[in-house]
């Protein structure tokens, strides 16, 4: 479960970029007028601290699950709500579960400066504020909340904020993306198709993974 959890945490945060917000952020560290190297830098920096500030509030949950006892029903309860992702994912209906819904303000794309990476990097990173592409940031959370110990969900927090962080600021990711985004998969862009691809695969790997453990 330990690996699963990391695997969705990193999968979570690299599928994020597939978003209004994550295309924003893209945007707006290119068009900055400052350092680019050093926005970056307050960016990820930020985004990390964002991350483990969720992985704090998801430890602290998971904490109190553990008390609950529920160790012989949490694998059923994941297999169905991975089933029912699945699902949700092959008929488009993924916008139905809980999401942030922060817009971002147009003065932050427009001037975008070391306060505006500092405050779009810690609301980014804690993932929950903001939209969501798919399913993936879901099952990282699900994962997260019955995975043991309890810390593991403080590190996995981490290692989704500063993902995030990363995969918004270097250069060769952001190239990647537009050239992803010019191409078509039937009625998806290639940047959602890939996404679309690795959900299925993590899922149904995820199945199998817990039904043999």
């Amino acid at each position: 479960m330990s690996f699963l959890l990391f695997v969705f945490a990193v999968a979570a945060a690299i599928s994020s970029v597939d978003t209004t917000c994550g295309l924003n952020v893209l945007g707006s560290l290119e068009s900055t007028k400052v350092s680019k190297m050093k926005y970056a830098v307050v960016y990820i920096f930020f985004c990390t601290l964002g991350g483990l500030l969720t992985g704090l509030i998801i430890g602290g949950a998971n904490f109190l699950l553990k008390s609950f006892q529920l160790d012989l029903y949490y694998k059923p309860v994941i297999i169905l709500i991975f089933l029912l992702f699945i699902g949700l994912e092959l008929w488009n209906k993924a916008g139905l579960l809980p999401s942030g819904n922060f817009i971002v303000p147009s003065v932050w794309i427009k001037d975008a400066g070391y306060r505006t990476a500092a405050l779009w990097g810690n609301i980014l990173g804690m993932g929950f504020i903001t939209l969501q592409a798919g399913v993936l940031f879901h099952c990282y959370v699900l994962i997260s909340l019955f995975s043991a110990p309890w810390w593991l969900s403080v590190a996995a927090g981490f290692c989704f904020g500063m993902v995030r962080g990363m995969v918004f600021s270097l250069p060769f990711i952001r190239s990647f993306v537009y050239q992803m985004l010019e191409k078509r998969v039937f009625r998806h862009t290639a940047l959602t198709a890939m996404r679309l691809f690795a959900s299925y695969i993590l899922l149904i790997g995820s199945i199998i993974l817990i039904f043999m453990n």
